[in-house]
């Protein structure tokens, strides 16, 4: 056999026990949100939490497997963390949250921001305060149907968020805070991650009506107020209220509807604070919003009427601060009011003045 035959031959066989490159899973990591923030957890002086999506965005082939995943928390560049999940761990906190499924009847606002992902896992991490982390590196190992193996990694930055804008409640008198952040099992979605809901007390005895219909609510109707001066930039007036408290209605009370994918958000008001601050007001009254697109209101203007449209299970205010104008396609930002002293977690009672 001459050299060149045997040089020929010797290739084919490294080839042949070597994986080829082309057969390995196409994808690269995105993180949800863009911006991850901490925040320090409510009557626990000593701890911090975040929380972050990693989406598999696929180039070709979408069916692919989370195997393995490796996260490494550190503090001005010195790893003081490392955390595995197994394949199992993974299978458990793995969903689709932003590619619009086949069986969707239209797109839900948890897919509004929509990616071309295989599959996304969800983070969550609580540590002390004084570890002081300010980042994290994801290393992520999936595998396609064929059983071929990747590995991409990820670097994240973790911070706190500096409130630019004064806020206050935007309602007055006696309330509690219903459902509240995702750092504390709240709002689930990053489009509202820190989000709140406000629920209306009866000034005498404190209590929530347990009335099964709206007008019987301890906040039914309250005057909605601008929690800071700036220009409304979104306002919809036209979204029934729900009928059914104690249950958020199905698709086919949206489906009919003018833009049906906002009409989760009720009646809704969104005011540019300016430095990339939004309020976000939702579920008020229908026909009760005095505003509208290009107008500039002050803080404390009445905007509407507490009510219980859209995706409410009752009457209640849900707010946001958030980083753009639109519905569902910015993340949310971590805020405080400047107006009570309660922390912003479930079950927390306030007076608003």
């Amino acid at each position: 056999m001459s050299r060149v035959s045997l040089l020929l031959v010797v290739l084919a066989c490294l080839f042949a026990v070597q994986p080829s490159r082309a057969s390995q899973p196409d994808f690269h990591l995105q993180v949800v949100p863009e911006i991850v923030y901490k925040v320090d957890d409510p009557g626990n002086g000593s701890t911090s939490s975040f929380v972050f999506d990693i989406a598999v965005i696929c180039s070709t082939d979408c069916k692919l497997t989370p195997i393995s995943a490796r996260v490494e928390l550190s503090s001005a560049g010195s790893i003081v963390e490392s955390q595995d999940w197994t394949t199992e761990m993974l299978a458990k906190i793995k969903q689709i949250s932003y590619r619009i499924l086949p069986n969707d009847p239209f797109a839900w606002p948890t897919s509004e921001f929509t990616l071309p992902e295989a599959f996304d896992v969800l983070f969550y991490f609580r540590h002390p305060q004084a570890l002081a982390i300010d980042s994290a590196a994801v290393r992520l190992t999936v595998a396609d149907a064929k059983g071929h193996r990747a590995e991409q990694m990820l670097g994240i930055p973790i911070r706190y968020y500096q409130q630019k804008t004064t806020l206050i409640v935007p309602f007055r008198g006696h309330g509690i805070v219903g459902q509240d952040w995702i750092t504390t099992g709240g709002h689930h979605q990053f489009s509202n991650a820190f989000a709140i809901d406000l629920d209306g007390l009866d000034a005498k005895d404190g209590e929530l009506s347990d009335a099964n219909e709206n007008a019987a609510d301890a906040g039914w109707g309250r005057e909605i107020l601008a929690p800071a001066g700036g220009t409304v930039v979104y306002a919809r007036n036209d979204v029934p209220e729900n009928p059914r408290p104690g249950k958020p209605p199905g698709d086919d009370y949206y489906r009919p509807l003018h833009d049906p994918v906002t009409a989760y958000a009720g009646n809704c008001v969104i005011i540019d604070h300016g430095n990339s601050e939004y309020s976000v007001m939702m579920h008020m009254q229908t026909g009760s919003v005095t505003v509208k697109v290009g107008e500039r209101v002050a803080t404390g203007q009445v905007i509407g009427r507490l009510g219980s449209s859209g995706s409410a299970g009752g009457p209640h205010l849900h707010y946001q601060l958030q980083s753009g104008p639109r519905l569902w396609q910015y993340p949310s930002l971590p805020f405080r009011f400047q107006n009570i002293d309660a922390p912003l977690h479930r079950g927390e009672y306030f007076v608003a003045k």
